[in-house]
Formats: structure tokens, C-alpha cells, sequence
């Protein structure tokens, strides 16, 4: 391999490295099927309503679960491309050096919340809690693992954005389509 004639472009925004890359995909895609898995289960709650055969409760029961694991399943590739509610009213009268503290001390205090969250949420699922849901009847712990592998996730992202230069700009990531 020979060197490129030209250095590099220090203003030009740095790549994600593959595994970041490919954990974004995989948290997309998950958050993708939940949503289909929660359109699905509306759908067939609809349809059910207007046939004349008995309803299928536990149809409501997922739907509501896939509700929250949509939200803690995408929670990490929000906070690693910045893109989880902020509010960004220092950024208007702020210098780089300080825009940066604020950046880090966010994101530690992010990745510390979301590190107590998943603690809570891996004693819930390894506490062997013998409460079932009720329509479908599984056991309750099992219901706390996407969050708890979401806010880790979470953590992780936090933990890793304190050591990126300055928040992604928007502009400088890639669209969605353009994998």
C-alpha cells in the first residue's frame, strides 16, 4: 500500500470507526422491527375489532412492551451521534474551550445515569422475580433486558463521545440512505 501524495484534511469529518458503524445498523434495525412488531400488533388489534371471533389480548400487552423497547433499544444511537434532548443554549455564547468541559461533563454525567439505569435494570432481570405478565404470561424480568442493554449501550456511547474532539455536527455524518 503506498502512502496518499496528500495528508489528510484535518477539517474534514472524521469516519466512525466499523464496529460503531455496525452497532448504529443494529441498533436501527432493532428499533426498525419494533416498530413494525407495534404496527403489526395495532393492526391485528383493528382487524379484530370488526370480525366476529374473539380478540387476542395479549396483542395490546406486546404492543405496549415493543413501545418501550423501541425507546430503549435506539437510546444509544442517540446519544452517540448527539441527536437525544439536549439543551444547547450554552452553545450561543460560549468559547470551543468551554463548549468542550460542557461537552465532556454532559456526557459523563449521561454515561453515570444511564450506567445507575442499567445496574437497576440487570437487578430487575437477574433478581428472579416470579411475577408473569398477564396476558401472555412472561416472566417479568425478562421484559427489563432490552432497556437494560439499551442504557448500557448508552453508557458506552457517553463514555466514548467524552474522548471524540467536539460534538458530531449533523452535517458531517452520514444520511441515513447513504449506507
Amino acid at each position: 500500500m503506498t502512502p496518499s501524495p496528500h495528508p489528510p484534511d484535518p477539517g474534514a469529518p472524521r469516519t466512525r470507526p466499523a464496529l460503531v458503524r455496525w452497532l448504529e445498523g443494529a441498533e436501527l434495525t432493532l428499533g426498525a422491527l419494533m416498530l413494525v412488531l407495534i404496527f403489526t400488533l395495532m393492526l391485528t388489534q383493528a382487524l379484530q375489532r370488526h370480525l366476529p371471533v374473539a380478540g387476542w389480548v395479549w396483542t395490546g400487552e406486546l404492543a405496549r412492551f415493543g413501545l418501550v423497547w423501541l425507546a430503549f433499544s435506539v437510546i444509544g444511537y442517540l446519544v452517540g451521534r448527539d441527536e437525544h434532548i439536549t439543551l444547547k443554549l450554552i452553545d450561543f455564547f460560549a468559547g470551543p474551550r468551554l463548549l468542550r468541559g460542557v461537552w465532556i461533563l454532559a456526557n459523563l454525567v449521561v454515561a453515570a445515569v444511564a450506567a445507575g439505569m442499567a445496574a437497576d435494570a440487570a437487578a430487575l432481570v437477574f433478581g428472579g422475580s416470579p411475577q408473569t405478565t398477564p396476558a401472555l404470561g412472561v416472566p417479568l424480568s425478562w421484559t427489563y433486558a432490552i432497556p437494560m442493554a439499551g442504557l448500557a449501550l448508552a453508557a458506552l456511547r457517553a463514555l466514548a463521545n467524552t474522548l471524540l474532539p467536539a460534538p458530531p455536527a449533523p452535517e458531517s455524518l452520514p444520511a441515513e440512505g447513504a449506507r
